[in-house]
């Protein structure tokens, strides 16, 4: 008798642990590029648009106050051309978390990227913009700096909490 009530403590404890491990998004799902010329104050700038998608994969917590950068990286130096950081409320379990950003950077500070993944100037203005998806993880890279993790019913019952 003994040892099955040591065995029931050892697998509760398996078990614990395991419910207690938050796995952390690390990559990034269907991320796509977007930079095509403007016009801004009477000057030549270029717009940057980016959307990908961040996984929870956790069953039952939640991942709040999601913040992190995703960086575009020369492959060969490993020197960061350009970064985009990032801000997600909420993410539920097996959820996707949509990460989107639009900005308009100067020549000089977009070239590098546009010669990163592949054209040039001339072929940018040629085509008026320049889409890329699916991104080889050696150029483009994710990193979660803060996060918050909440319990799936402790979330949801403070939401009906809320309500009454």
């Amino acid at each position: 008798m003994r040892f099955d009530t040591a065995a029931a403590c050892g697998l509760l404890s398996t078990c614990l642990l395991v419910a207690g491990c938050v796995k952390i998004p690390d990559k990034l799902e269907s991320p796509v590029i977007k930079i095509e010329p403007v016009i801004q104050d009477n000057k030549e700038e270029y717009r940057l648009r980016f959307s990908a998608g961040i996984q929870n994969d956790n069953s039952s917590t939640a991942l709040l106050d999601v913040k992190g950068a995703v960086s575009f990286v020369d492959p060969e130096g490993g020197n960061r051309i350009l970064s985009i950081p990032f801000e997600i409320p909420a993410i539920l379990p097996f959820e996707t978390g949509v990460i989107e950003s639009a900005r308009v950077y100067p020549e000089n500070e977009i070239m590098p990227l546009v010669n990163l993944l592949g054209s040039d100037r001339e072929k940018l203005m040629k085509n008026k913009g320049l889409e890329r998806s699916f991104f080889d993880d050696k150029i483009v890279k994710m990193k979660i700096s803060d996060y918050r993790t909440e319990g799936i019913l402790t979330l949801l019952g403070n939401k009906l909490n809320e309500k009454h």
